[in-house]
């Protein structure tokens, strides 16, 4: 239906928009903790509201509850007439025994199907349908694959968007992963009735089987539609089937790191929703062009926390690696690359020598499939197009020129042409994933509108996305808004994440009791660490019994202490450098964490420390640095006369944001605590930035 296509985030629902009879409390606290919907009814229950026409009005002030705000005319519009048509399918006698749910939400990144449909198959197994209802009239080609034109905007084939609900159901649901629900999916385009949009939306030359697969129903095929609907759902009542549904659970979203060897092998592909696989499809359509004709393009992926970036950046490496493109997997990380390289130590040599055409790494134009932008910059100075395909990822953390960083301080330019620059040269696409609030050191360049004008100067096709699916916080964007309107970064900010429970944010009285209650979700097999921003001096490894000094300490943390992570030097190789170690063995949870070692991951519960470099004065967010221990941030700060809050803020930012399950938090400033706690009322912020 037209209009719902913003993310919306779930909410738990005192009370469903439902006429049948519920038995006790137990079932409606069942349908409280389970799927969200706006409404489910048995069929002919459905069919008197909309002869009544109370559903639209049913829908809206169910979505008030839910979203805390109305829903936009355009989406109260489409609930009326593409209701209306399916009502006019489901008045078949054939599906009386069906039930149906309207807007029901998707498992972990909050988006909604329009409407799913239970009861029994011909084999007499529980059955549901997603049914995606459409209000076009025409459609037009698109250059992108699985999409077409609707009016001015390139979207997805329904049926390709039907295919990844029903993908995504079937892999994350608990009614489809354990209790045996079999579920397919269809589209009604109740408007459509011109001849070429038909045979467009059909053609198997341009879509294969996905309209097969999910068929798709225009106009004219009502009784088609119903038919097919017969044998999918009317063997059967559709109670049994609709109630696993809406009491069921969400199966966890994977941690990247633990998925990146059978990702790359080919033996786990990432289910994508929407912009995601657009995203997706559209480098892939640009690098298969580009190796045709010899055409460039720059991709620009934006997204917040948890949107996905890293995950489409490494599904997009498994890819090209499948294909036998060139491709390097580039980062500003260099904690993330290590654990990247760590990971795959086994076979990634090999397979970037096959896919460079190479037998000996000498010849490689560059030395290693995880490498960093200064790498390809390199390469792309040497020659151009050496590469199909660079996934560019935590892009935000390009540098303005490549050099060289003396401990002193001091640096110097190894070139003088911007590295974007270089690195779009290296390839004939290269795809640039960033969230232009997450750079965190002084000199740090990769915006969005670096790009954007990078790619005009270079007369290169660029092609941006915007990513708003969440599946790291507990797949909550509530969340995420949250944080965002705490460090200043937008307007307003809802508690849907609070109210519901998808995510857990704990303000800790004291360190004493945030260990204890993170050790204790180690010992239930959560994977836990502490981070802190940087405000303690970090000693280098001793030689003694206590190799490691406790650094972060301070009497307000009453018996609790702990070191930072431990320092083994650059040379290490992956599986023995510090970052790979801390993130991946149990052990090092009792080393702290900083910025510069959890940037790009993600565990179940983090506690943070928040120190006293940023804290909120009356009104806004001020930078004391004085009390941040991490000289090159400052000396850098202080050289580019760049907002030190700023900067900081994207420290907290990316610190608050690397929990699946839960953040636990101690702030040491007492005006900060009071700021934050008084945010987790629901008292309104200042937006201030500094």
């Amino acid at each position: 239906m037209a209009g719902r296509r913003k993310n919306r985030n779930e909410r738990p629902a005192s009370e469903d928009v439902s006429h049948e009879e519920r038995p006790n409390s137990e079932a409606m606290s069942s349908a409280v903790l389970g799927t969200q919907h706006l409404y489910r009814a048995p069929v002919p229950r459905f069919l008197d509201d909309m002869d009544a026409d109370s559903l639209p009005g049913l829908l809206k002030e169910r979505f008030q509850a839910l979203e805390g705000e109305a829903p936009s005319e355009g989406e109260v519009l489409a609930w009326k007439h593409s209701l209306r048509a399916l009502a006019e399918v489901l008045r078949d006698e054939r599906l009386r025994r069906s039930e149906i749910f309207v807007e029901l939400w998707m498992p972990i990144r909050g988006r909604r199907c329009d409407a799913l449909l239970t009861g029994r198959n011909l084999e007499g197994l529980l059955s549901a349908v997603v049914v995606e209802l459409k209000q076009w009239t025409t459609v037009r080609k698109s250059p992108w694959r699985e999409e077409v034109f609707v009016m001015n905007d390139s979207r997805p084939h329904p049926s390709a968007q039907v295919r990844d609900y029903v993908g995504f159901l079937r892999y994350y649901h608990s009614a489809f992963v354990q209790d045996g629900v079999h579920i397919t999916g269809c589209v009604w385009l109740h408007g459509m009735e011109e001849p070429r949009s038909i045979l467009l939306l059909r053609d198997p030359d341009a879509f294969g089987d996905l309209f097969r697969e999910y068929p798709l129903f225009v106009k004219r095929e009502q009784r088609r539609f119903a038919d097919w609907l017969h044998d999918q759902l009317g063997h059967g009542e559709g109670t049994r089937a609709a109630e696993l549904i809406a009491t069921g659970h969400t199966r966890p979203s994977e941690k990247l790191l633990d998925m990146v060897v059978r990702t790359i092998q080919g033996e786990f592909e990432w289910r994508l929703l929407d912009v995601q696989r657009q995203a997706y499809l559209r480098i892939i359509t640009a690098v298969e062009e580009g190796r045709s004709d010899g055409s460039r393009t720059v991709v620009l992926v934006k997204g917040g926390p948890g949107t996905g970036k890293s995950v489409l950046a490494i599904q997009l490496l498994a890819h090209g690696a499948n294909k036998h493109w060139r491709v390097v997997h580039a980062t500003g990380s260099q904690a993330f690359q290590t654990n990247l390289q760590g990971k795959t130590l086994a076979f990634s040599e090999r397979l970037h020598k096959e896919l460079q055409g190479v037998r000996f790494k000498k010849e490689l134009p560059i030395e290693q499939i995880f490498c960093t932008f200064a790498d390809v910059a390199k390469a792309g100075a040497r020659q151009a197009d050496v590469l199909d395909l660079v996934v560019a990822d935590e892009a935000h953390r390009l540098w303005d020129f490549r050099r060289v960083k003396f401990p002193n301080g001091k640096i110097r330019r190894l070139s003088d042409t911007p590295m974007i620059e270089e690195v779009i040269r290296a390839s004939r696409v290269t795809a640039f994933f960033l969230d232009d609030n997450q750079a965190v050191r002084a000199g740090e360049i990769g915006q969005a509108s670096v790009v954007r004008e990078a790619a005009k100067r270079l007369g290169v096709r660029l092609v941006e996305l915007e990513l708003d699916l969440q599946f790291r916080c507990g797949g909550s964007e509530s969340y995420v808004r949250w944080v965002d309107t705490l460090l200043g970064f937008r307007d307003s900010a809802d508690l849907v994440w609070k109210e519901q429970g998808t995510y857990a944010l704990e303000v800790e009285p004291d360190m004493v009791r945030m260990d204890r209650r993170l050790r204790a979700l180690r010992h239930q097999g959560y994977r836990s660490r502490i981070v802190a921003g940087y405000c303690w001096p970090w000693s280098p490894v001793g030689t003694g019994p206590e190799r490691l000094v406790r650094d972060v300490k301070d009497k307000r943390f009453g018996a609790w202490s702990a070191p930072w992570i431990e320092k083994t030097g650059q040379g290490r190789k992956p599986l023995e450098n510090q970052y790979y170690r801390w993130a991946n063995e149990d052990e090092y949870y009792e080393q702290v964490g900083s910025i510069y070692s959890v940037q790009g991951f993600e565990f179940d519960y983090v506690g943070v420390i928040w120190g006293e470099d940023l804290v909120w004065r009356t009104d806004r967010w001020v930078a004391d640095l004085s009390k941040n221990k991490d000289k090159t941030f400052k000396r850098d700060v202080r050289a580019s006369g760049e907002d030190a809050a700023t900067k900081l803020r994207n420290v907290y930012r990316v610190l608050l944001t690397r929990g699946m399950r839960g953040t636990h938090v101690f702030i040491l400033d007492a005006e900060t605590r009071a700021h934050v706690e008084s945010l987790l009322r629901g008292q309104r912020a200042t937006r201030v930035a500094s």
